[in-house]
């Protein structure tokens, strides 16, 4: 590969299936810290990555004053960039994620965690609290047999009765979030929504025990607390925004993100169980609206203009929905990458990750699509690099309609990813 890419004519002599892997993006001495597992997260971004990120600006003396995630997910940057003593923004549209990672990244008294927690559990135990199940949500209902709905509704009036700071409510809220899937009739670690068959209730087998889970995440989140004792005071500024209608400009170093892939939209039904217990949603699809490449709630997909490689793929799929979705989630992309432009200070770096897929039995080249934007956007890509997937909660298979599988004897996909790292002119 060329040391530089500075042109579309450039990027077409990549041939993207000869590139090799770094192991530079696959290895760190590092142990992850187990702040970065008190939420489980699908598609979570490895830290490895946001600590090779760092090392790679040290060794190519660029400066790291503050650090950006325009899709920030769980955390896992802005635990990083905290750890490191840098500065941190960050922003994701999904209300859960940015719960999420505020809990990651503030700073807490482990005394102050442990009274709290036995406060609330007592009030669990001891104050009675009325529930009125019958005029639940009814996604909730269907998700919850009627004991644990209650103690759930519980645990929640006893935290929020309990903590007055907020990021000690926010902590002890996440802990509720953390625990919601266990509680629940949901099939575990299933790459989309369905009720597992196992956890039928019958006189033989009783029902999650609410507290009991509770008391367990509790500990987990204590030690992970006094793991990380971070030693410095500095709090990362994420938001739950679109980062399109941010209006700050050159203002980071660094951005180290992780773009939604194609129909990533489907994701955001997996939070449903967090969303609606927390109010961020009425109803589960409602977290579809605003993501990239939804077309919920909207009949008009603009002409975006595709670049060659976003049409090609375009192409594929005719007319319809699909054809739909992937137009809008292309037209998303080059303005984010736009964005990202704009944010960077001068000289300011990006670094991409991103992996191709397949579709409807169809060859989907992300990264290729990425790099295109990259490009038109003013960017001179400087690296591209694979990495071997690991360790991360991914669909790893697509059946024959294109939809994500469990089944291994389906086309397997996310084998590897793409580090694409970009210069700002």
């Amino acid at each position: 590969m060329p040391k530089q890419i500075a042109t579309q004519e450039d990027l077409k002599r990549i041939d993207f299936l000869k590139i090799k892997e770094n192991p530079f993006w696959n290895k760190t001495t590092e142990k992850e810290v187990r702040i970065h597992k008190i939420h489980v997260y699908p598609a979570k971004f490895p830290s490895l990555i946001a600590q090779k990120a760092f090392e790679y600006a040290e060794k190519n003396n660029l400066p790291l004053e503050t650090v950006a995630d325009i899709f920030c997910g769980c955390g896992t940057v802005a635990v990083e960039a905290k750890r490191k003593g840098i500065k941190f923004w960050g922003c994701d549209i999904n209300p859960v994620a940015v719960m999420i990672s505020k809990a990651k990244t503030s700073n807490y008294n482990i005394q102050k965690v442990k009274a709290l927690g036995d406060v609330i559990i007592a009030r669990f135990v001891n104050k009675e609290f009325v529930v009125d199940y019958d005029n639940a949500n009814e996604r909730l209902k269907y998700w919850f047999y009627e004991d644990q709905y209650k103690d759930l509704a519980k645990l929640k009036n006893a935290i929020e009765a309990e903590t007055i700071d907020d990021e000690y409510r926010n902590l002890f809220i996440c802990l509720f979030s953390s625990i919601l899937k266990a509680s629940s009739k949901w099939l575990a670690k299933s790459i989309k929504p369905q009720v597992d068959p196992d956890k039928h209730v019958t006189e033989e087998k009783k029902p999650a025990d609410v507290l009991g889970l509770f008391k367990k995440q509790l500990e987990i989140v204590i030690n992970a607390i006094s793991e990380i004792s971070y030693n410095n005071r500095l709090k990362p500024n994420i938001q739950t925004c679109d980062v399109l209608k941010v209006p700050k400009k050159a203002f980071a170093d660094m951005i180290v993100t992780s773009p939604p892939y194609v129909t990533s939209y489907e994701y955001a039904d997996l939070h449903q169980l967090s969303a609606l217990w927390l109010g961020y949603a009425n109803h589960y699809a409602d977290l579809r609206k605003g993501s990239i490449g939804s077309v919920y709630g909207t009949n008009h997909i603009e002409n975006p203009g595709l670049l060659p490689t976003a049409r090609k793929i375009v192409d594929y799929f005719k007319d319809g929905s699909q054809a739909r979705a992937i137009t809008r989630y292309y037209s998303d992309m080059r303005k984010f990458v736009a964005k990202s432009y704009g944010i960077l200070k001068q000289v300011g770096v990006v670094v991409f990750v991103i992996g191709d897929t397949e579709y409807k039995k169809n060859y989907i080249e992300n990264a290729r699509c990425l790099c295109e934007s990259m490009i038109d956007c003013g960017y001179t890509i400087v690296e591209i690099s694979k990495r071997q997937v690991q360790n991360k909660f991914l669909p790893s298979h697509r059946d024959e309609n294109g939809k994500f599988s469990s089944n291994k004897a389906d086309r397997a996909i996310y084998s590897q990813e793409y580090i694409i790292i970009g210069r700002k002119n």
